[in-house]
């Protein structure tokens, strides 16, 4: 089938990850992809499932003749008329867009306090972060298709959390780590930052409430987790002990190959 290119407006929340589009912001894309895809639906009245998308959308002559289940109506749209729809739904790559998600600048949405995660966001918006492509349903009573919106509960926030769960959460986390405490044969420098760690994370609850986050976003916040060994690319003395000791417990071990003692 060919490929089309047709640049569109399409519909931008208020603000990131909100489902919420009251101030008519829009964004401009380009579509590059098959000129019509077609959906498989599931059209099973009886189903939990009744009017979702059953697989990838498809375009290609193999996969049209492919036969469908009973319970799936398959409905081809044209992308020239429903561009916004066709980027959502388009499985087929593509590299330019790799290099856009790269190459973009983020931005602090919520600033955590130090040793903590800020949450970011960015301006630089493809119709991907808008719209969700794993919730692409149809409503046969109106002919038409509905796409969900990649907000906060769609990314996986739980809006509903409270402090308890956060605690709880936190909780975990502590005794997830217990073992990095009292490491006598790691360097100073690695206990103190597990140390430092668990600090963080027995404050987190009474400072992000301080902060006035609420649950579902203190969550996003909680401390990065101290790395035992540093990055490879930071690593290339092959006489730095921490290059083969992929753990606390391995440090010792790689030190003494390093100086040819093992």
């Amino acid at each position: 089938m060919r490929k089309i290119e047709k640049t569109f407006q399409y519909p931008v929340w208020d603000e990131w990850r909100t489902n919420s589009f009251t101030q008519g912001r829009t964004g401009t894309f380009t579509y590059k992809g098959p000129e019509f895809l077609t959906f498989e639906i599931n059209s099973d009245k009886s189903s939990e499932d009744y009017g979702t998308e059953t697989g990838w959308c498809m375009w290609e002559k193999r996969d049209l003749e492919r036969p469908s289940g009973a319970d799936v109506t398959r409905i081809t749209v044209d992308c020239k008329e429903n561009p916004l729809l066709c980027e959502i739904g388009n499985d087929d790559g593509r590299e330019d867009m790799v290099e856009f998600r790269r190459g973009r600048e983020w931005k602090i949405l919520w600033d955590a306090p130090d040793g903590f995660m800020d949450v970011e966001y960015t301006d630089e918006l493809e119709p991907r972060d808008v719209y969700d492509d794993q919730n692409i349903t149809y409503d046969f009573e109106k002919g038409e298709f509905v796409i969900g919106i990649h907000d906060w509960t769609a990314t996986g926030s739980d809006l509903s959390l409270t402090w308890a769960q956060v605690r709880d959460t936190r909780d975990a986390a502590l005794h997830e780590t217990d073992a990095k405490v009292g490491m006598t044969d790691a360097p100073e420098s690695i206990q103190t930052a597990w140390k430092e760690y668990r600090q963080r994370l027995r404050d987190l609850p009474a400072i992000m409430e301080a902060k006035g986050y609420e649950p579902w976003q203190a969550v996003q916040m909680f401390p990065v987790m101290p790395k035992d060994m540093r990055e490879p690319d930071e690593a290339s003395d092959p006489n730095d002990p921490y290059r083969d000791g992929a753990f606390a417990v391995d440090v010792n071990v790689a030190a003494q190959k390093a100086a040819g003692k093992k």
